[in-house]
């Protein structure tokens, strides 16, 4: 049932490990961490752990997907508790407030209903409460196909949830709102993005051995816009929109702010005490030129005997839907370094976010004791008709040959205490 505890009381690192601190009669302290050393990328397209990373550039990093965390779950009463978590891992932007991923208060209105008010995980995907959590999944990081393009971690707000016996399980029911400021990093700079409101639900069903579950969200981007640099670059000659008036409309077009983004997901999992088998599936719907609606998923098996664990993963991101067709200016105009130069750039960027990509990759997990595991995975992902959108690449990559592969070698050591 520990899987089951961890889904229906996921709000708590304490139901992902067997031990932890009491450091009070009501006060419980636990951690966990990952020292995660990765090896990815080339000399023009790097390796990107998450869209709030820097990428890795065919060299070996511990920055990408080290990270350390605490918790501290506090009792009120029989029905009040208190929960904060903090996480240091490397980012783009980095501050307190960034670090601070969980700060809630949590009231149980019934035996079935639970309110959460504060910072909270983004209940969008199956690990959304334990994303940094490595000690809780098989692979040594999120699948990254999957998980690469989904920044939103943490909302401002809040969730409720009704619980109800179903059958051999339990189905919960869950809708919250809110805010979120994630960190986008383009070819330029980094951005400050601020998603509000970001409204959604996700219907989870939970047995001994299976948890099936969907989610669907909208969030509205109320401040920030990542092509700002390009916008200001294109536009700094007022005349160019004489010689090429359709670049006019298309500045607006990249516009990011009122804009907006739907998110679906559904997953399931089957696990016993010798398998373990995941699945997740999402789509992603945006109104942005440079965020082309998306379509992922994967699927993993692992086997376990004794404390070793191995596994394998097949995992696919492609860019889906309409893809935005920038108008070109005039032929003859196109020699015109000015002119030319600003299409090329323009139209670089917009390919540049193109995703259509797979992955196959196999690891093995050992569990030295009930508190640390040694994970070691290979993967090997193809860049299909030259689509770089997965990768993170500066102006000069923006032109570089496209290779066919690009193999990636990851170590953790996870652990919780």
């Amino acid at each position: 049932m520990q899987r089951l505890k961890l889904s229906l009381l996921a709000a708590s690192i304490t139901a992902l490990v067997s031990v932890n601190t009491e450091a009070g009669e009501h006060v419980q302290l636990s951690g966990f961490g990952n020292i995660s050393a990765i090896h990815s990328g080339t000399e023009k397209f790097g390796f990107v752990y998450d869209l709030t990373k820097e990428g890795v550039f065919d060299e070996w990093s511990l920055e990408a997907g080290s990270s350390v965390g605490l918790q501290l779950n506090a009792s009120l009463s029989d029905d009040w508790d208190f929960v904060i978590q903090g996480v240091v891992q490397d980012r783009i932007e980095n501050d307190l407030n960034k670090s601070i991923t969980w700060a809630f208060l949590r009231y149980k209105v019934s035996p079935d209903v639970t309110v959460r008010v504060g910072r909270i995980a983004t209940p969008i995907y199956m690990l959304s409460e334990y994303r940094d959590v490595g000690f809780a999944y098989l692979w040594t990081k999120p699948i990254t196909d999957f998980y690469a393009n989904i920044p939103v971690t943490s909302l401002n707000g809040g969730d409720i949830a009704y619980t109800t016996p179903l059958g051999d399980g339990v189905i919960e029911a869950k809708f919250f709102g809110g805010q979120s400021d994630v960190s986008i990093n383009t070819i330029y700079e980094s951005h400050e993005v601020t998603l509000s409101p970001l409204i959604g639900t996700k219907l989870s069903y939970f047995t001994d051995q299976w948890i099936l579950s969907g989610s669907a969200a909208t969030a509205k981007v109320d401040e920030g816009n990542p092509a700002t640099t390009l916008i200001t670059n294109s536009s700094s000659n007022p005349s160019i929109f004489q010689a090429w008036p359709s670049l006019q409309s298309s500045l607006q077009d990249f516009e990011f702010e009122n804009t907006r983004f739907y998110y679906y997901s559904l997953g399931a999992q089957y696990e016993t005490g010798d398998w373990n088998i995941q699945t997740e599936l999402s789509y992603t719907d945006a109104d942005w030129p440079f965020f082309p609606d998306l379509a992922a998923g994967y699927t993993s098996v692992g086997r376990t005997i004794n404390d070793l664990t191995v596994y394998g993963f097949a995992s696919k991101a492609k860019s889906a839907g309409e893809i935005y067709e920038l108008e070109a200016p005039p032929t003859v105009l196109l020699s015109n370094p000015q002119i030319g130069g600003a299409y090329a750039l323009i139209k670089g960027n917009l390919d540049a976010r193109v995703i259509d990509q797979e992955t196959f990759g196999i690891g093995a997990r050992y569990d030295i004791n009930s508190q640390l595991s040694l994970k070691g995975q290979i993967e090997r992902t193809w860049l299909n008709n030259n689509r770089i959108g997965g990768w993170s690449v500066d102006e000069q990559g923006l032109t570089a040959p496209v290779p066919d592969h690009i193999d990636t070698i990851s170590i953790s050591l996870s652990f919780v205490f």
